[in-house]
């Protein structure tokens, strides 16, 4: 007997070793895109997969949610949530050439470009910030704000890729960086920003948003921490 890629053992050419996660309940809509799509005979164990999949997302077990996903991915090829899911698993694993492209495939069957941020962020970590523009600017503001605050913290970030730390300030500041109440992609921004102004010597309004970024979710990231080095500097 010998190891598959996941290291668990199986007999030559016998079947996929079964999931340690428990299906979770699905969305009716996602089950019937995936019934709607499964090769004959073949929507039951598609779905049970499929919700496998995505408990071993929810575990933080990428590798067990990639094995599954692709397992769901070859029984619809035609599926949209099971390329959607692999995109995030994995780039949740780092693995940002298969995120694109089965990122990519999302977009191409769906239309939507709720994934283009991950999609666009998967191409500036294969150093192709040129390629991550593109995709962040088909998302408009008609999108939802989480997607489209993303979109812009990528851009920012790819045209800081390229030197381009001015246009990526402006960019952002083009976001509503004052909202009544802040919301995580509010966060998400004023970090990203107080990282280029930091960068480009605007020292105080950089501590003005790192302060702001850590009130708002103390210890989510080190802005805390980079508002008391700045203010140690003045």
């Amino acid at each position: 007997m010998h190891k598959g890629r996941d290291g668990r053992p199986r007999k030559p050419n016998g079947p996929p070793p079964e999931s340690q996660y428990e299906s979770v309940h699905l969305a009716k809509e996602v089950v019937a895109e995936l019934r709607a799509t499964a090769r004959p005979g073949k929507g039951d164990i598609l779905v049970k997969v499929f919700a496998e999949a995505v408990a071993a997302f929810a575990a933080e077990d990428f590798e067990e949610a990639v094995r599954l996903g692709e397992q769901a991915k070859h029984i619809a090829l035609r599926a949209i949530g099971p390329r959607e899911f692999l995109g995030l698993a994995y780039y949740k694993l780092g693995r940002f050439r298969d995120a694109a492209r089965e990122l990519a495939a999302f977009r191409r069957l769906s239309g939507s470009t709720d994934q283009n941020p991950v999609l666009a962020d998967s191409y500036r970590a294969l150093e192709k910030p040129d390629k991550a523009l593109t995709y962040v600017d088909e998302v408009t503001r008609a999108a939802p704000p989480e997607v489209y605050y993303e979109s812009q913290i990528v851009a920012a970030g790819a045209l800081s890729d390229m030197g381009r730390t001015a246009e990526a300030i402006a960019r952002l500041e083009t976001l509503d960086l004052d909202p009544v109440v802040a919301e995580p992609h509010h966060v998400r921004a004023w970090y990203a920003l107080g990282d280029l102004l930091e960068r480009s010597g605007r020292f105080t309004q950089a501590r003005d948003l790192f302060e702001a970024a850590d009130s708002a979710d103390p210890g989510a990231t080190d802005a805390g921490s980079r508002a008391d080095r700045l203010r140690a500097s003045r």
